[in-house]
């Protein structure tokens, strides 16, 4: 070559190599690998904040500042991911710019978020190969395996991944693969905390960070992954319930309120975390707090007696005896079987000199198999002998079923003369029986003794009987007029 062509080869090189990638053909070059996923995070925080708009905006304005650059058009396409409208503007990305590793990567985790599997394997390899070192396609394969069940082979691609760009969403993916597999517990929790410590907008990593610590017995790691994730996301109902399950894991009975009422606040109606409301505020001694949340509880739970009984419970408590009753009389209509909610409504009755609902109470107890009272049968027979009523009982046609029950009432009537010289008056009960004898309704139309025993007696007496079958459900009216 001529010394003096020499310098002007030299110039022609060095203004070669000093040409950035894709300025040949009017482009701009890539950003850094890393950049990109930071931006990347960018998107994703928007999304988790609610500020996708905002952001969409300023890449608009990028988009304008930088015709050549279409780095902005990938950032606000994958404001949709993974839509379609992200899969078509990815695609006609990939065509206006084939080199660009980014384009085939979103398609690729778009495939894969869609279930798509054989699908995205295309993209995914395209971006490997028009970018050999690119981290985010092993990062994609990775995902890609995993979605497959390789879950071995997932691994060893997400730490390839990691060993040429460590990455947060890479690690993040690395943690929550681990957190599936026996034994791996405690290296998917180191993943995740490295992870989250470099971007913590991560609302599926703190998830499974608090669900780890929790499970390892740290009770404190475990609540400060689920209040990060509540302060990510203050209107996630759930998100506070689980916040308060971490509270109470720690004995903090009064943050765990706190949780829950910001989960009842947000619409939350489930009956678990209800009853759970109900329960704290039982342990903290706020009663009028746990009356109402009991009260909400019972309005969406319909079939558990347990909730109606703490309100009578409650009720009795602040002295209100027919609140007390009202939701006894309603855990009973709820669980009918249980022994223990009728007894307790009799001895409620008992306290009230209310013989006859007492009575009535103990002997639907006795038909109930379930939760029975030892003392129960021996209250109630102690009740049966203050109304003397029969041993066995009447039976025939209506004059000797009156007749019968009359010598009761003489007997009972008497006896309570020496209690009350001056008990006098009559008693006219009706009674409607059904086609098969038996008493469906007994009622009191006058009553001038005004002696409850008395009209217990009469009650019982007439509701026992076993009346002659007839086709029509006839009504019998008695009087009883005590001996001059």
């Amino acid at each position: 070559m001529a010394p003096h062509l020499l310098p002007r080869v030299l110039l022609l090189l060095f203004l070669t190599w000093a040409v950035p990638a894709g300025a040949g053909n009017g482009r701009a070059a890539l950003p850094p690998t890393s950049e990109v996923l930071g931006m990347l995070r960018r998107v994703e925080t928007a999304r988790v904040r609610g500020t996708l708009r905002v952001l969409d905006s300023e890449l608009e304005e990028q988009g304008r500042a930088r015709p050549k650059d279409l780095m902005p058009r990938v950032y606000r396409a994958w404001l949709a991911f993974p839509a379609d409208a992200c899969w078509n503007e990815l695609k006609a990305l990939s065509t206006l710019e084939p080199e660009n590793p980014w384009p085939h990567l979103g398609m690729g985790l778009i495939y894969i978020r869609w279930g798509l599997l054989a699908e995205a394997r295309g993209p995914l390899a395209t971006a490997r190969r028009v970018s050999p070192d690119f981290a985010p396609a092993l990062w994609g394969e990775g995902l890609l395996l995993q979605a497959e069940g390789k879950l071995a082979d997932a691994e060893a691609r997400l730490r390839e991944s990691l060993s040429k760009l460590d990455a947060p969403q890479t690690r993040t993916a690395l943690g929550l693969l681990l957190s599936g597999l026996p034994g791996r517990e405690a290296e998917a929790r180191a993943e995740l905390v490295r992870s989250v410590d470099a971007w913590p907008e991560q609302p599926e990593a703190l998830r499974k960070l608090a669900s780890l610590a929790q499970a390892a017995k740290d009770v404190g790691a475990a609540a400060v992954a689920g209040e990060k994730l509540v302060a990510l996301k203050p209107a996630d109902r759930e998100a506070h319930r689980l916040q308060a399950d971490l509270w109470l894991a720690a004995s903090e009975k009064d943050k765990a309120a706190r949780s829950l009422e910001r989960y009842v606040e947000l619409g939350g109606s489930d009956p678990a975390p209800l009853a759970l409301l109900a329960r704290v505020y039982g342990e903290l001694g706020r009663a009028a707090e746990e009356e109402k949340a009991l009260v909400r509880l019972i309005d969406v739970e319909l079939k558990d007696a347990r909730p109606v009984l703490r309100l009578s419970e409650l009720a009795d408590a602040r002295g209100d005896v027919a609140a007390s009753e009202a939701f006894l009389v309603r855990a009973s209509e709820r669980a009918p079987e249980r022994s223990d909610l009728h007894v307790r409504r009799a001895r409620l009755c008992l306290k009230q000199e209310r013989w006859k609902d007492a009575l009535v109470s103990y002997r639907a107890a006795a038909l109930a198999p379930e939760q029975k009272v030892a003392e129960a049968e021996a209250e109630m027979a102690e009740l049966v002998r203050r109304f003397r009523l029969p041993a066995t009982p009447a039976k025939g046609v209506p004059d000797k079923i009156y007749s019968r029950v009359s010598l009761g009432l003489v007997a009972l009537y008497m006896e309570r003369l020496k209690e009350k010289p001056d008990l006098k008056g009559n008693l006219k009960m009706q009674v409607q029986v059904d086609a098969t004898g038996r008493a469906t309704q007994v009622s009191v139309l006058y009553d001038s003794l005004q002696d409850p025993l008395i009209a217990g007696h009469a009650y019982f007496a007439f509701m026992d009987a076993e009346y002659p079958p007839a086709v029509d459900t006839p009504i019998f009216q008695y009087v009883f007029r005590p001996p001059r």
